[in-house]
């Protein structure tokens, strides 16, 4: 008896449950309305402050480009000399010695300021400028030059104090470009807002200088300027750093910078 109690009140529970779910479901069904939905032309329902797009950064790999040129760092200035190098003949005092290249990347490093390797950044700058403008490959000839290789590649006495040797001053031309330098000059040239003087006298060149307070740039016609490095028949651009921006100063030439601010290997 009891049992037969439990089941009919089980019965009678599922039974009003479903019938309270059919009746719901038949007066939602009643109610229920499709229309579409109407706004004016004007209406605003929320204020969203305006939208700033930011440019995203680039990728590591798209850092080392400039167009389709590879980016020029201070890793494209690093000293020519090699082991390989035979030996030159030097005239030192009424005498001539045998001079040995040095070792190249392998044995020294590239001029130091606060402890870390440094080409003027201008150098850099102006270069990745040429290269963005012409979309074409800058070669650089002559970077830095430590000492020994500095009296290999040119030993006259003028060259002695290349600022070649603190990492101030570069040698190169433009692929494409070879027989054209005054493209690449006028490239250079509109990297500054005013015209560049020219009555400074740097080099053994034909030309004077193109010059401003921080840079002078010199053109080197075929058969001007040529040595160990600069071995090759093109006309070439040297350009050299007179004035640091940073530290607000004169950039000359230093002894103890050229022969002792850099590590040796």
């Amino acid at each position: 008896m009891r049992y037969t109690l439990l089941l009919l009140t089980f019965s009678t529970l599922v039974s009003c449950s479903g019938l309270e779910k059919s009746e719901e479901k038949k007066v939602r069904s009643q109610n229920f309305m499709i229309a579409p939905i109407q706004r004016q032309s004007d209406e605003i329902l929320f204020n969203y402050p305006p939208i700033s797009l930011k440019k995203r950064a680039p990728y590591p790999w798209e850092a080392k480009h400039i167009g389709k040129q590879l980016r020029i760092t201070k890793e494209f200035f690093r000293c020519r000399g090699s082991i390989l190098s035979p030996p030159i003949q030097i005239h030192r005092q009424k005498d001539f010695i045998y001079h040995q290249d040095c070792g190249g990347t392998e044995l020294h490093s590239l001029p130091l300021k606060n402890g870390e390797e440094y080409i003027y950044p201008i150098l850099i700058k102006l270069l990745n400028f040429v290269q963005e403008k012409l979309d074409r490959r800058v070669i650089i000839t002559c970077g830095h030059r430590c000492p020994i290789h500095n009296l290999y590649a040119d030993p006259s006495k003028k060259g002695q104090t290349s600022k070649h040797l603190i990492g101030a001053e570069v040698d190169f031309y433009v692929e494409g470009f070879e027989q054209n330098p005054q493209a690449v000059l006028d490239t250079l040239f509109s990297y500054y807002e005013e015209p560049l003087l020219r009555t400074l006298t740097l080099t053994d060149a034909s030309t004077p200088s193109w010059y401003n307070k921080e840079v002078a740039i010199t053109l080197f016609h075929p058969t001007e300027g040529r040595d160990f490095d600069n071995d090759h028949s093109y006309p070439y651009l040297s350009i050299q750093v007179r004035y640091d921006r940073n530290t607000k100063e004169a950039v000359q030439y230093n002894w103890h910078r050229a022969h002792n601010g850099y590590i040796k290997r």
